[in-house]
C-alpha cells in the first residue's frame, strides 16, 4: 500500500478499505414515520410501550364469565345453575358487576366484567330457555384468560435501538400505541453513468456504442436492497460530468459514479469530481474484480466511483458500496448470509489480493456444491451468479472438493443452503464436472 504526502491512500487491500468506508460513514438522521410503513427500517432509538395490551384481563374463549367460587366442584353429574345478565363482545364491554350465582355470555377478545374471575368455555354450558346456563365443569380463578398488559406492559422497552423492524414487531408496536417509530431512513442514491460511448436500453446504438447496463444491474440491486435511486449520464466531458454530478448531489444521500475511474487520460472522474469538493480518502482496492473504485466524500455525502467494466463494477458495488449504504440506513449486518460450500474445480488465489469467484449452486448429497463460471460471456456469468466465493488475500488458491466461504445472492441458493449439512473443511467430495454458464440463462 502506497500513499501521497496528504492524499488519499492507494491499492488497499478490501478489509482496509470497508474500514475506512466505515469509519467515515454514520446511521443517516433519524426521522419519524407511520409505524405501518417503517418494516425494514432499522429503529434510532428504544420504543417504549405506551398502554397495556390488553388494558384489561380479556377471554381467550367463547363462554361465560363467572365467579369462580360457584362453580367448584361443577361436572357433568353435579352441574351448577347461573343466572345469564348479559353478552360481552369485543369492544362492547358488559357494563354492569357479575355478582355470585350470575353469569355474562362473553366473547373471545371481549374485556372481563367486574366480579368475575374466570370464562368457562361453552362446551362445558348449556343455555336454558329460562335465560339460564347449566355449567357442568368448574373453572378456577384466571381460567381462559389473558391478563392485563400480558402482550404488552406499559413503560416497557418495545423495541430496542438498532432492531430492524419485522412486520409482526410493527404489528406489536400498533399494540403497543406507537403510532409512529423513529428510524434510520434507506439512503436515496444518485447513479451517474460516464462515457461518449454509453446509450440508454432501447435506444439505437451507432458504430462503437453500447447500451449502459451497469445502471440497469446497480440500480436493480438497490431494487432488491429497496433504495430509492436517481440516474444521471454524463460524456466523457468534464464539464459534463461535473455539470450532471452537481444536478444529482442536492438530491441524493450518496453518489455513485460508473467508469472513468482508472487512470488513463480518458478516465476523469475523481479529478472533475474534486471542482466539487471531492475529498478522496482512498483510490484503488485490491480486489478483483473491481479494483478501479475511489471512495471519498463531497462535503458530508459519501461519493464512491466504480469502474466501468461490468464485472468490476459489480463486483465493487456488492463488496464496498452495499455494505456502507446498509450501515447508513442503520443496519450491520452483511448484505448477503455465507455458507460453507464444496468447490468443484482449482480456484486461483493471491499473496496480497482479494479475489472473488461467481458460481452456480446444487445439492451435491448433503453437501453445497459450487460450480465457478467460466464463459465467454463476462454479462452471463453474472446473470448466472447465484453465489460468490471469495479467496482472502495470502491464500493462493483452492482446490477441487476443498471447502470455501461463498456470499449466497438469491434466494435459492439461500434455501438450498438451508437444506444441506456443510461438509468438514478441506474434505474431498466428487466435484464432477463443471457448470458452464451457457444455456438458457438465469437472472437471479
Amino acid at each position: 500500500m502506497s500513499r501521497s504526502a496528504g492524499g488519499p491512500r492507494i491499492d488497499i487491500g478490501l478489509d482496509e478499505a470497508l474500514a475506512l468506508v466505515r469509519a467515515s460513514l454514520a446511521p443517516l438522521p433519524a426521522r419519524s414515520i407511520p409505524v405501518h410503513a417503517a418494516e425494514g427500517l432499522v429503529a434510532a432509538e428504544d420504543v417504549t410501550a405506551l398502554v397495556d395490551s390488553p388494558p384489561r384481563a380479556v377471554s381467550l374463549k367463547d363462554g361465560y364469565a363467572v365467579v369462580s367460587t360457584d362453580l367448584e366442584g361443577a361436572s357433568a353429574g353435579s352441574p351448577v345453575l347461573l343466572e345469564r345478565v348479559g353478552t360481552a363482545t369485543a369492544g362492547n364491554p358488559f357494563r354492569g358487576q357479575v355478582a355470585s350465582g350470575c353469569a355474562v355470555r362473553i366473547l373471545t377478545g371481549a374485556l372481563l366484567p367486574a366480579g368475575a374471575d374466570a370464562v368457562l368455555s361453552e362446551e362445558f354450558t348449556l343455555p336454558t330457555a329460562d335465560g339460564t346456563v347449566l355449567c357442568v365443569a368448574d373453572a378456577a380463578s384466571g381460567r381462559n384468560l389473558l391478563g392485563a398488559g400480558a402482550d404488552v406492559a406499559r413503560g416497557s422497552v418495545a423495541a430496542a435501538a438498532g432492531l430492524r423492524l419485522s412486520p409482526a414487531m410493527l404489528g406489536y408496536l400498533a399494540s403497543a400505541g406507537c403510532g409512529s417509530v423513529l428510524v434510520h431512513p434507506r439512503p436515496r442514491v444518485g447513479l451517474l453513468a460516464t462515457g461518449d460511448e454509453l446509450v440508454a436500453p432501447g435506444l439505437p446504438l451507432s458504430p462503437g456504442q453500447i447500451y449502459a447496463s451497469n445502471m440497469v444491474t446497480l440500480s436493480g440491486w438497490l431494487s432488491r436492497f429497496r433504495m430509492e435511486s436517481v440516474l444521471g449520464s454524463a460524456s466523457d466531458s468534464e464539464d459534463a460530468i461535473e455539470k450532471t454530478a452537481a444536478m444529482l448531489l442536492p438530491d441524493c444521500d450518496v453518489l455513485l459514479t460508473s467508469g472513468g475511474a482508472w487512470k488513463s487520460e480518458r478516465d476523469r472522474t475523481p479529478a472533475v469530481l474534486a471542482r466539487l469538493g471531492f475529498a478522496p480518502r482512498f483510490h484503488r482496492v485490491r480486489l478483483g474484480p473491481g479494483k478501479a473504485v475511489a471512495f471519498g466524500m463531497i462535503g458530508d455525502k459519501p461519493v464512491f466511483c466504480l469502474p466501468g467494466g461490468p464485472p468490476s463494477n459489480e463486483m465493487a458495488f456488492l463488496q464496498i458500496v452495499l455494505p456502507a449504504l446498509l450501515w447508513m440506513a442503520g443496519r450491520t449486518e452483511p448484505p448477503f448470509p455465507e455458507a460453507p460450500v464444496t468447490v468443484a474445480r482449482e480456484l486461483g488465489g493471491s499473496a496480497d489480493w482479494s479475489r472473488f469467484f461467481q458460481a452456480r449452486l446444487e445439492l451435491n448429497g448433503r453437501r453445497l456444491l459450487a460450480h465457478p463460471l467460466r464463459t465467454g460471456s463476462r454479462l452471463l456469468c453474472q446473470a448466472n451468479a447465484e453465489a460468490l466465493i471469495r479467496i482472502p488475500e495470502g491464500v493462493d488458491g483452492i482446490r477441487p472438493g476443498q471447502t470455501a466461504a461463498a456470499q449466497l445472492l438469491t434466494p435459492e441458493s439461500q434455501a438450498l443452503a438451508a437444506a444441506c449439512v456443510p461438509a468438514p473443511d478441506g474434505a474431498a467430495a466428487p466435484a464432477g464436472e463443471p457448470h458452464p454458464a451457457g444455456g438458457n440463462p438465469r437472472v437471479p
